[in-house]
């Protein structure tokens, strides 16, 4: 495996950091509703990523089967945006991520089990610190406790999201880069669409001329960026090595938080679990025992 992999999964996780800035800046915005967000930004994500098909050689399969698992990537895509958007409209979101970072045993398993991923003492331990970092960041002692069915819903979205992506690694081996990044954010918005077509109506706000429906664009394109450089990172590298790296994207989120937005609740907390994912991501990219 070579290195390009880790500079690879380095762009992704800036440019997915500062998608997720603009995001949450837009997403403050009370008349934006969560489902027409979703799908006008999964739809003019594929229509802006449009031009990087043609920066390098199309390719794309012939076998049906490779394309029923494309649409199979792109249902389970649109099952967990419904999934986490519910689940974060009924819970609180440290609650949230500090359950989605089961995704980090999911990379490894599956890795393991599809992929035939060796698994080594410094890939577990980075995994293990990654995942215990995220954590200690998240959870909150004085959070409810209560384990209730929108907990299992992060839960099954954690799951599922792993599963995404790890067909997503087993479809790139058949298709170029930049087709297979367009196809996987139009077919979501499409289906989104599809399920719920009142959601086009409640679109029409997110297309008038104004300042986020601007930065909603910009959104956009940075994270055309960032998951061209993720899927160029899974043709390359491991699954489990490549899915818990990307998902310290996280961690650089937070940094920007603190320092841009002001978010400096819980700031021993958030320090310490940095250092402690920062560990995690030494024993990932320095693999020696």
């Amino acid at each position: 495996m070579t290195l390009n992999w880790f500079y690879l999964v380095l762009i992704y996780i800036v440019m997915n950091s500062i998608s997720k800035l603009i995001q949450k800046y837009v997403m403050e915005d009370e008349v934006v509703d969560p489902t027409a967000f979703g799908a006008f930004w999964h739809l003019m994500s594929g229509i802006i990523g449009l031009p990087f098909i043609f920066t390098a050689k199309l390719i794309y399969p012939h076998s049906l089967k490779i394309w029923l698992i494309v649409l199979l990537s792109a249902s389970i895509y649109s099952a967990c945006l419904l999934l986490y958007y519910h689940a974060l409209n009924n819970t609180e979101l440290s609650q949230t991520e500090a359950i989605s970072t089961t995704r980090s045993i999911w990379f490894v398993i599956l890795g393991a089990l599809f992929f035939e991923e060796t698994l080594n003492l410094s890939k577990l331990l980075g995994v293990g610190l990654i995942f215990a970092g995220l954590l200690v960041i998240y959870y909150q002692k004085r959070a409810k406790t209560s384990f209730g069915k929108h907990h299992i819903f992060v839960l099954v979205y954690a799951l599922l999201v792993s599963c995404a992506y790890a067909l997503d690694k087993f479809a790139l081996g058949y298709f170029s880069v930049g087709l297979y990044n367009s196809l996987l954010y139009f077919l979501p918005g499409t289906i989104t669409i599809i399920l719920f077509p009142r959601t086009l109506e409640k679109m029409k706000h997110l297309i008038r001329p104004r300042k986020n429906n601007y930065l909603i664009l910009l959104s956009c394109f940075v994270q055309i960026i960032s998951t061209l450089s993720l899927y160029a990172a899974y043709q390359i590298g491991e699954l489990s090595v490549v899915g818990p790296l990307a998902q310290t994207s996280t961690v650089l989120t937070i940094i920007f938080g603190i320092f841009l937005l002001k978010e400096r609740w819980n700031l021993k907390r958030k320090i310490t679990g940095i250092a402690i994912v920062s560990v995690g991501v030494i024993f990932l990219k320095f693999s020696v025992f």
